[in-house]
């Protein structure tokens, strides 16, 4: 008999967790287990990669009216005669407004989950993949076994601490996925101790063989790139920055960038204020982003924050010099000389760290080299994960 498992994750848009769980996915062994995968919504860049035998579900039309507009969302759900779900939605906006982070997480959580369709059914386990809600409705799913996940550092997260450290507590187990965070999270919520490491899986070969095709194109000595939501964490003001400091140095650069995000108005004007127009180059969505990491000169990352960079691993597959910024968790992942570049974070020392890299051909083929001798796959990984669903 297959144990029955429940994964849940809000959408599977671009994003370093999203990807990393469709791998995961791809791997996972279909003969054991009878897998299904609950989104808020049903939608995003790499729900085409999910594997067939994944059974997917997702929260219905009250929370996709729920999760747009107020106004629009409160007159649709008085036409419909859930005057409930109208309250609930002006409760929910209400409390947006709330200045305590741990009443303002539970009230929101309070009104949202009254619109979501989730199954009833019971699970042999249920896995929150990300934190937030994915782990908040981890704990309302009928389940054996309930393990929630965290990406990031808990002490640079948005969530509420406070919060977290209470419903940390209601997970029989805990993964984060760098040494890092795990040790963030322990110094935290000293008196839980199940949290565990489990790696985001990387696949060598796969990125390899996905990595053929075109890629940027050649018009600049040097190509830039960046991969990663545009969102305050990822630092994109850093790039931008940067980038003006080399062109005013006369550098024939081209930086690309492949994400989306909320971010994306004020990088936009940040470029245009800069006169970057045709410098720095927004690429938007790309669900294959091999090809262009393939085919960059350096690879650059200039993030505030990050759990463990699945862009920077997938950048280490493909042997590209990097440039990255000092966050408390890089280095799990870069030595500094050895593997990459490790500057600080702002926008003078990212551009004195690419310079670096631009004068010096044979320390960006020294990177290169020192990754191709590298261990950088871990599908063993997976098997971590397989023995906290058994225990």
């Amino acid at each position: 008999m297959k144990k029955k498992i429940l994964f849940i994750i809000p959408n599977l848009k671009s994003g370093g967790a999203e990807k990393s769980l469709v791998t995961l996915l791809q791997l996972f062994d279909y003969d054991k287990y009878d897998v299904s995968l609950f989104m808020f919504r049903r939608e995003g860049l790499f729900l085409e990669h999910l594997p067939y035998q994944v059974r997917i579900l997702d929260a219905g039309e009250n929370y996709r009216l729920f999760d747009g507009d107020s106004g629009i969302a409160i007159k649709s759900f008085i036409k419909k005669g859930r005057f409930d779900l109208a309250f609930a939605r002006f409760l929910y906006a209400k409390s947006l407004k709330n200045p305590d982070g741990y009443k303002r997480e539970v009230d929101l959580w309070k009104q949202m989950k009254r619109t979501l369709n989730y199954p009833k059914e019971h699970y042999d386990c249920v896995i929150g993949y990300l934190e937030g809600p994915s782990n908040w409705l981890a704990e309302e799913i009928d389940a054996a076994k309930k393990i929630g996940y965290l990406h990031i550092y808990l002490d640079k997260t948005s969530l509420n601490k406070e919060n977290f450290i209470r419903r940390i507590k209601s997970f029989d187990e805990f993964i984060t996925v760098s040494p890092e965070c795990k040790e963030n999270i322990k110094k935290s919520c000293s008196d839980y101790e199940n949290v565990h490491l489990i790696h985001n899986i990387i696949s060598p070969s796969f990125i390899n063989k996905a990595s053929d095709g075109d890629g940027l194109p050649d018009e600049a000595e040097i190509k830039l790139l960046t991969v990663g939501r545009l969102a305050y964490q990822k630092g994109l003001e850093y790039a931008v920055d940067a980038c003006k400091i080399l062109k005013d140095k006369g550098y024939d650069i081209k930086w690309y960038h492949i994400g989306v995000g909320e971010e994306k108005n004020n990088v936009t004007a940040r470029i245009k204020s800069k006169k970057l127009d045709n410098t720095f180059i927004l690429l938007g969505e790309k669900a294959n982003p091999y090809p262009y990491i393939k085919s960059c000169d350096i690879y650059v990352q200039p993030s505030r924050n990050e759990g463990k960079s699945i862009a920077i691993d997938e950048a280490k597959c493909l042997h590209k010099p990097i440039v990255v910024t000092n966050f408390p968790s890089v280095y799990d992942q870069i030595q500094d000389g050895i593997n990459g570049l490790i500057c600080e974070m702002d926008a003078k020392s990212v551009a004195d760290a690419i310079e670096k890299l631009i004068l010096n051909k044979q320390l960006r083929e020294d990177l290169s080299n020192n990754l191709a001798k590298e261990k950088i796959g871990n599908e063993e990984e997976i098997q971590k994960l397989y023995d906290l669903i058994e225990s």
